[in-house]
């Protein structure tokens, strides 16, 4: 990878390894994929918790580079995360089980203790052996002191991409953008040429506050991005409409529901199973009038795989093969929302465009 491929980057999605994710992600079509350099975030999949076993489903779902990061949650990491984190010799462990995996560049992992010296000198290791650097913060406030230093420390600030990931933000949008101003502003004041990546999500963990039946939700990320300055300040990413943050799983009886993206907003149907019904109700009934949605773009169902399952699902009167649960609608989602993204990075529409 080359500084001029970070240049290039217009929208930075995350990935986790779950399954709903990489399926989403896998499901792309491979013009889409070799437009973008995704940071899949490595944790256990399914009951596969080894991390090198996790690493080999990402190599067969991507197509060219992309950035391989540590998913330090605790219900969803890898048995082994933790040796990744072993600072010795510059972050040697990390930095050679990233080598290993076909078309990744490490992640610069942030110190648990964060150590100034150890992260300084992983950050200068991956810029020699990879040209570039990325360093990815959960908490920018909180490691700016860091991410000062590496600014500081790259041979050449070209070379170094800064993503600055806020997680949930739906509740918290004008913080958000004060926050996400301030630490640019400080990274811009050491080097007016710092590459920055804002990244958040406001996708919430359940839809049903939003709507019993149905509604839309703003893609608010979005929004805060524009309002600190869009692509002139920073590049655009997201969790891929996830919920990013970590929470305990419950016991629930799950509503079947459909969400379809649009550049700037998610529209969900939500219907439960009515067995009295001859169609059953449910994901049928959420495919038909989804489709009636003005914002159901035709084009979309042509070329887009997730956009493809819906229309499926809207001429069957039962659930599709494999769509009977939650899983796969969300990886639905996951897929036609990169896709909706992308476009939306790259297609040079400007401030006059009526995205409705």
């Amino acid at each position: 990878m080359t500084p001029n491929d970070l240049e290039q980057i217009r929208y930075l999605p995350s990935i986790r390894t779950r399954q709903a994710e990489l399926r989403g992600y896998r499901e792309l079509r491979d013009g889409t994929k070799n437009e973008l350099v995704p940071i899949f975030s490595l944790g256990k999949l399914g009951r596969v918790n080894q991390a090198a076993d996790v690493a080999g489903r990402v190599v067969e779902a991507a197509v060219g580079e992309y950035f391989l990061d540590v998913n330090c949650n605790a219900n969803q990491r890898c048995e082994d995360w933790a040796r990744m984190f072993d600072s010795e010799s510059a972050f040697s462990t990390w930095r050679s089980f990233v080598a290993e995996q076909d078309g990744a560049v490490p992640v610069a992992l942030i110190p648990r203790d964060r150590s100034l010296r150890a992260f300084v000198r992983q950050v200068l290791a991956i810029e020699r052996d990879h040209q570039v650097v990325h360093i990815r913060t959960r908490n920018p406030t909180a490691d700016r002191r860091l991410l000062q230093s590496a600014v500081a420390a790259v041979d050449d600030v070209d070379n170094l991409l800064i993503t600055l990931d806020f997680g949930y933000i739906r509740s918290s949008v004008e913080a958000t953008e004060l926050e996400a101003e301030q630490i640019i502003n400080e990274l811009r004041e050491l080097d007016a040429a710092v590459r920055v990546c804002f990244m958040a999500s406001s996708f919430p963990r359940a839809v049903s506050a939003f709507g019993e039946e149905g509604g839309v939700l703003e893609i608010l990320e979005r929004t805060v991005h524009e309002n600190i300055g869009g692509d002139s300040v920073a590049i655009y990413g997201d969790h891929s409409s996830v919920y990013p943050d970590p929470y305990t799983a419950e016991m629930t009886r799950f509503v079947p529901r459909i969400d379809y993206a649009t550049p700037n907003s998610w529209v969900f149907r939500r219907h439960r199973v009515n067995t009295a019904r001859a169609d059953n109700g449910g994901w049928p009934q959420c495919a038909r009038e989804i489709l009636d949605l003005p914002d159901w773009d035709d084009d979309l169902q042509e070329n887009v795989w997730g956009a493809q399952i819906i229309a499926e699902q809207a001429g069957s009167n039962e659930p599709i093969a494999g769509f009977g649960s939650p899983a796969n609608w969300i990886a639905v989602r996951v897929n036609t929302h990169i896709e909706r993204q992308l476009e939306y990075g790259t297609s040079g529409l400007d401030d006059d465009d009526d995205y409705e």
